[in-house]
């Protein structure tokens, strides 16, 4: 398993007590229930090799679907319990080498009046050695 994913499994493992559960890694079709989470990767970038490591920056997006008749009231819930985890632990349980920086970004879409989508975007520096 790579580093990337082994950063998003520990995502999945980290927001595994929100949503009843429903933390998925793509979103091939309709969500059943909802809310939910989906996770992704969003681009990565490095610089190249330095005395025999790279520091690589990693973007995840973390979308979180919610209904509701206030939408952007029925995702914040779920938003500020993710946002609670993921502070509880910058490294995601995976070592000095993965760190989830302070920056964030938060993008709100809400279709047909009543479904909404929160995309909370991190960005994650870990280095690989070669």
């Amino acid at each position: 398993m790579s580093i990337r994913e082994s950063i998003l499994s520990a995502m999945v493992v980290t927001l595994s007590s929100l949503c009843g559960g429903r933390i998925y890694r793509s979103r091939k079709e309709q969500l059943p229930t909802l809310p939910a989470i989906v996770i992704r990767p969003e681009s990565e970038s490095d610089d190249g090799e330095t005395l025999g490591s790279r520091d690589i920056n990693l973007i995840v997006a973390v979308d979180i679907y919610a209904r509701g008749e206030i939408p952007d009231q029925a995702a914040d819930s779920v938003l500020e319990s993710a946002l609670s985890l993921i502070d509880s632990d910058a490294t995601l349980g995976l070592g000095s080498d993965v760190q989830i920086m302070p920056t964030r970004q938060i993008e709100w879409s809400i279709d047909n009046y009543d479904d909404v989508s929160a995309t909370l975007r991190l960005q994650i520096f870990y280095r690989k050695f070669s």
